[in-house]
């Protein structure tokens, strides 16, 4: 099964390589290559908010981390009880970003079992591709994949689920019965401490507005010292300007404009990208909120009393977990969402 994915891997880095340069495309590629590409198009016209640069750093992070060593070196940590591989699990995942929950397909079948997947209608479209390729390189998992669109009439074991706080709700009655890894609503956090270059600022901004800032490990909260100038962020956001030509995101950032300009509220801000004082964490589409700090201790105890809130928190010595700006996007197989072990509750 490892050796099925560490060729998926390769196609992925393949593709992202060849991406703007077809001509060098291996002869024994070219199909799917043209294909994934077709699909890729097709996706942002489908789902506005999927932007081919966001759905290319999908692509370069699987390929990144579907490789041999370090499949094995994951998966090896864990006792998989093969005793149990034909139960089947029910994977519900959520549409806020591509392919979010290919991380749990990845274990469930490297657990052994049965997977029974319930696209989001935003994101149904790159998973069965992938999902293609595997069962023609391993076609006995034809029979370990289905999808469904009702999962109400289908017969499984255990469930996962992703979304956010209101679902999490509905999810946790239907499944009453079931062993259920639930996942509801994060989000991620940046400390800057007054001395970051211009690199790490334009990474910052990168960590804010991938996937347009609606996935869990965008950074939607900053805490910055008093007196910081936030005019060195916004100057440093021109490498996600792409985010403005979906319209849904500026139809975002028109309105919270119009909410903070009627009630005069004063904000940062330049023509894609707001800044709103505010002590909450989870802030809207196209704002991030920031908040002042005076004691770096102080701060340290803020957010380990609001662990519950934050899926990464990015920082410069300032933490021993912390993540280097530019990579909130590029989580290792170990960083599970949450921080619930998935391969745990698979195999326990």
């Amino acid at each position: 099964m490892i050796q099925t994915f560490d060729k998926i891997g390769y196609f992925l880095r393949i593709f992202k390589k060849f991406y703007t340069n077809e001509k060098y495309i291996p002869k024994h590629y070219r199909n799917l290559f043209f294909e994934l590409k077709k699909i890729i198009q097709k996706i942002t016209i489908q789902n506005s908010w999927f932007r081919e640069k966001d759905l290319l750093i999908t692509i370069d992070q699987w390929g990144r981390n579907l490789k041999k060593e370090k499949l094995e070196s994951w998966v090896n940590k864990y006792y998989l009880n093969r005793k149990r591989k034909q139960k089947k699990i029910l994977v519900i995942m959520p549409g806020n970003i591509p392919i979010v929950g290919f991380h749990d397909f990845l274990c469930v079948l490297l657990s052994g079992y049965h997977i029974i997947i319930k696209l989001s209608e935003e994101d149904n479209l790159l998973l069965p591709f992938l999902c293609k390729i595997l069962e023609y390189k391993k076609p006995i998992l034809k029979h370990k994949i289905k999808f469904t669109n009702d999962i109400f009439h289908e017969k499984f074991d255990y469930v996962i689920a992703s979304g956010n706080n209101n679902t999490s709700r509905y999810f946790e009655y239907y499944f009453r019965k079931k062993p259920l890894l639930l996942r509801k609503s994060k989000t991620s956090i940046a400390i800057l401490q007054g001395n970051e270059n211009e690199k790490e600022l334009i990474n910052l901004n990168k960590d804010m507005l991938t996937h347009s800032g609606k996935g869990c490990r965008n950074v939607g909260k900053i805490y910055v010292p008093y007196n910081y100038d936030l005019n060195l962020i916004l100057k440093q956001s021109f490498i996600s300007e792409y985010v403005t030509k979906n319209y849904k995101y500026i139809d975002n950032y028109k309105y919270c404009l119009s909410i903070y300009t009627m009630n005069r509220i004063v904000v940062q801000k330049n023509h894609f990208l707001i800044l709103k004082e505010e002590n909450d964490f989870f802030s809207p589409i196209s704002v991030v909120y920031y908040e002042f700090y005076d004691d770096l201790n102080h701060l340290r105890k803020i957010i380990t009393n609001n662990n519950q809130y934050i899926q990464c928190i990015v920082s410069k010595n300032f933490l021993k977990k912390e993540i280097c700006f530019g990579d909130t996007q590029y989580p290792e197989l170990e960083d599970y969402a949450d921080g619930i072990d998935t391969m745990l509750f698979l195999n326990e």
